[in-house]
């Protein structure tokens, strides 16, 4: 009995996982998207992990998304990475980023493509800054407003050659 309900339990969590990819297929298409973790990106591609961090207002009211990040896969054909952390939170290009017209706005959400987003860079979105490049600016989201959090951080703790 035991054997059996870990096995439906595995099957429901990989069902899941297929959904969300299948999600993920439909809005940015087949070849825009890679769910392999090891991926090569044009940007971005030597740091695997990220830690987001706070002591403010972040920390105060979206403690869900200061976590570490590992990358999970990458967009527009392998330009650019996307990390996830542990409790499905996403780093992640938001749904205006354009890189064709170098346009990144960085967010997290709970959704990569960054619907959801509550905490952003609106600063550094000219060209393709890669999150944890981003010195200042990261604002959260309180009440449906933001609000800029000097100690609110992104930086890249695990790369390629570790």
């Amino acid at each position: 009995m035991k054997f059996f309900l870990v096995a439906c339990l595995a099957a429901v969590a990989t069902a899941e996982l297929e959904k969300h990819q299948e999600e993920l297929i439909a809005k940015f298409g087949a070849k825009n998207v890679n769910f392999d973790k090891n991926v090569k990106t044009d940007f971005c591609n030597q740091c695997t992990e990220i830690t987001v961090t706070s002591n403010g207002g972040a920390m105060e009211h979206q403690p869900q998304r200061l976590a570490k990040y590992q990358k999970d896969g990458s967009l527009w054909e392998g330009m650019m990475p996307f990390w996830k952390s542990d409790n499905n939170q996403y780093i992640t290009p938001d749904p205006m980023s354009n890189p064709i017209m170098y346009y990144i706005k960085w967010v997290v959400s709970e959704s990569v493509g960054g619907f959801n987003a509550g905490l952003m860079n609106n600063a550094y979105v000219d060209g393709y800054n890669c999150p944890y490049e981003i010195p200042d600016q990261w604002e959260y989201e309180y009440g449906r407003q933001w609000f800029v959090d000097p100690t609110l951080t992104f930086v890249c703790t695990k790369t390629r050659d570790e």
